[in-house]
């Protein structure tokens, strides 16, 4: 019984602590994608509307072509963007629109 109760205990503990990462994973994921977002609206809506990303004929087709996109992009706008502005970018850009 006591062996039992240790299991019962353990095998909760494994399946709460699961859910904590999930949620944290999560909370990190909701948060880059604010971030995104707003570096996005910053910069990226200077050159253009969010029409480039859902029209019929965007030549975007895989996530490291996102990323190459979105880092030429900067480049060519000089916008002062760390990694992490960079990946958030893509990031939401992904979520939003690609899905990839």
């Amino acid at each position: 019984m006591k062996k039992t109760m240790t299991h019962t205990l353990t095998l909760l503990v494994l399946i709460g602590s699961g859910f904590t990462v999930h949620a944290a994973e999560q909370m990190e994921k909701d948060k880059m994608f604010t971030h995104g977002n707003t570096v996005h609206d910053q910069h990226c809506n200077k050159c253009h509307t969010d029409k480039v990303y859902t029209r019929d004929n965007r030549f975007v087709k895989s996530l490291d072509a996102l990323t190459k996109q979105v880092v030429r992009c900067k480049n060519n706008t000089g916008a002062p963007w760390y990694d992490q502005d960079t990946e958030a970018v893509v990031h939401f850009l992904n979520e939003k629109y690609y899905k990839f």
